[in-house]
C-alpha cells in the first residue's frame, strides 16, 4: 500500500468572530471537514492512517448534531478500511461539545444508540490546565479526562491542548492515552503511553477544514462508476460557477502517491454561500461504493475564464513546509502573497512578479498559517503549515 502524500487543501468563507472557546481546538463542524493522522509503525507493528470526518447533520431533540466518523486504513494490506466510530456530537453556546449518539456499524440514525444524557464529549474546561473531568459512559466503564498542558507542542504545532484519557473497565486501567488538538484544526496528535504492548505514536498528515456559517444542506451526489486503487486523499480544483443557470463544476482528484483518477463533476444548487458537494464511486468489480465530501463556498458573482484560468494554474507547494515555499502561476500576473498567523495578525507579505518564485518561511516559527494571493483578477486563501 502506497504512503499518503502530505496535502492541505482549504476553500474558505467569512464567518462572525467570537470569543475563544475550547472547542475552536476542535475539529470544525461543517461536512467534509476531516483530518488524517499517521501511525508509521515499526519492526513489531504494521502501521495505519486513521481519518476523522463529519459526514453528515441530524437532528437530535432538537439540537443539531454532526456525525463524525473514524476510519482505520492499515499499512499490512491485510483487510479493507474500517470504521471504529461513528458519533453524533453538538457544540453548545459555551463551547462545550456533547456526545448525543453513537452507532457500532451503520452511518444513519435510525441505527443509532441515542443517549439519554449526552455525555461531555470536549469540555469548555480543557482550556484550563489541571482540570480533570470523570465520567461514566456505561456500566462498569469509567473515563478520566485530564488536561495535561494548553501549550504542548506536537508535530510543528505549539500551544495544543493536551488530554491525557485514562478508561478503567470494572476498575482496571485499560489504556491511557494523550490527544493534542491545534486551534482551528482540531486532533493533530495521538501517543498511546498503555498498556506497553500497544504503545504508539500518531502525527497530523493532512487536513482539510473550512468554516461552516450558515449550514447548508448537502447537495445530493454525482455517482461514478469506476474502480480506483489505493489511495487516502482526495480534493477539488478548477471551481467554476454558472449563476445564471445555478450550476457549479469542479474536478475531483484522487491521489496517493500519484494522481489515480480525476472527475469533472456538475452540480445544481440553491443557494450561493456555503454547500457540501460529494461524489460517490460505485465500484462494479467490488461491488461496493463510497461516499466522499468537501464543503464549498459558492461566490454571489460567477467566474469569468480568465479567473478560472488563474485559479488552475496557481500552484503554492510543499505544504507542509519546512523552510520554503514555490509560488507558480502560467499567468505571470503581478500578485501580493500576505501570510497570517491564527490569531489573525500578519507575519509575512511579498510581491510575487516572477514565475515560479521562492519564498523564504525561515523566520516563522513552527505551526498553522493563512496564506493568501491577491492579483488582478483573483483573491486566493488556503491554510500553510510549517513542519520542521
Amino acid at each position: 500500500m502506497k504512503k499518503l502524500l502530505l496535502l492541505v487543501l482549504s476553500i474558505f468563507a467569512i464567518e462572525t468572530s467570537f470569543a475563544q472557546t475550547a472547542s475552536d481546538y476542535y475539529l470544525p463542524f461543517c461536512i467534509g471537514n476531516q483530518t488524517v493522522l499517521e501511525d508509521p509503525g515499526d519492526i513489531e507493528n504494521w502501521g495505519h492512517l486513521a481519518t476523522f470526518t463529519f459526514l453528515q447533520t441530524d437532528v437530535i431533540n432538537s439540537d443539531v448534531c454532526f456525525l463524525q466518523e473514524g476510519k482505520l486504513y492499515s499499512y499490512s494490506g491485510c483487510c479493507a478500511p474500517q470504521v471504529f466510530h461513528l458519533i453524533w456530537l453538538s457544540k453548545d453556546v459555551n463551547g462545550d461539545i456533547y456526545m448525543k449518539a453513537y452507532s457500532e456499524e451503520y452511518p444513519v440514525l435510525d441505527s443509532a444508540e441515542i443517549l439519554p444524557t449526552p455525555i461531555l464529549y470536549f469540555s469548555h474546561n480543557y482550556l484550563t490546565p489541571a482540570y480533570s473531568i470523570t465520567q461514566t459512559v456505561e456500566p462498569g466503564h469509567v473515563v478520566v479526562d485530564s488536561v495535561i498542558s494548553t501549550a504542548a507542542a506536537y508535530g510543528g504545532f505549539t500551544n495544543c491542548i493536551q488530554i491525557r484519557e485514562t478508561d478503567i473497565v470494572n476498575d482496571t486501567i485499560t489504556n491511557i492515552g494523550d490527544s493534542y488538538y491545534a486551534y482551528g484544526v482540531g486532533k493533530v496528535g495521538e501517543q498511546r503511553i498503555y498498556p506497553t504492548d500497544e504503545i504508539g505514536t500518531s502525527t497530523l498528515v493532512s487536513a482539510y477544514v473550512t468554516s461552516c456559517y450558515p449550514l447548508v444542506d448537502t447537495i445530493p451526489a454525482n455517482v461514478v462508476d469506476t474502480c480506483l486503487g489505493d489511495y487516502f486523499d482526495y480534493y477539488i480544483n478548477n471551481i467554476q460557477v454558472d449563476t445564471n443557470n445555478n450550476t457549479v463544476t469542479v474536478t475531483w482528484v484522487f491521489q496517493d502517491s500519484v494522481i489515480t483518477n480525476q472527475f469533472v463533476e456538475t452540480y445544481s444548487y440553491q443557494y450561493q454561500g456555503n454547500n457540501v458537494i460529494s461524489i460517490t464511486i460505485q465500484c462494479s468489480g467490488k461491488k461496493s461504493s463510497e461516499t466522499y465530501y468537501k464543503p464549498i463556498w459558492i461566490s454571489t458573482s460567477s467566474l469569468s475564464v480568465n479567473e478560472t484560468e488563474i485559479l488552475s494554474s496557481i500552484s503554492i507547494y510543499p505544504n507542509p513546509t519546512a523552510d520554503m515555499i514555490s509560488i507558480g502561476n502560467t499567468n505571470n500576473q503581478t500578485a501580493v502573497l500576505s501570510i497570517y498567523n491564527m490569531m489573525g495578525g500578519l507575519v509575512k507579505t511579498e510581491t510575487i512578479n516572477q514565475y515560479p518564485q521562492q519564498i523564504d518561511l525561515g523566520n516563522l516559527s513552527n505551526g498553522l498559517y493563512l496564506m493568501t494571493i491577491k492579483s488582478k483578477d483573483l483573491i486566493q486563501t488556503q491554510k500553510l503549515i510549517i513542519q520542521r
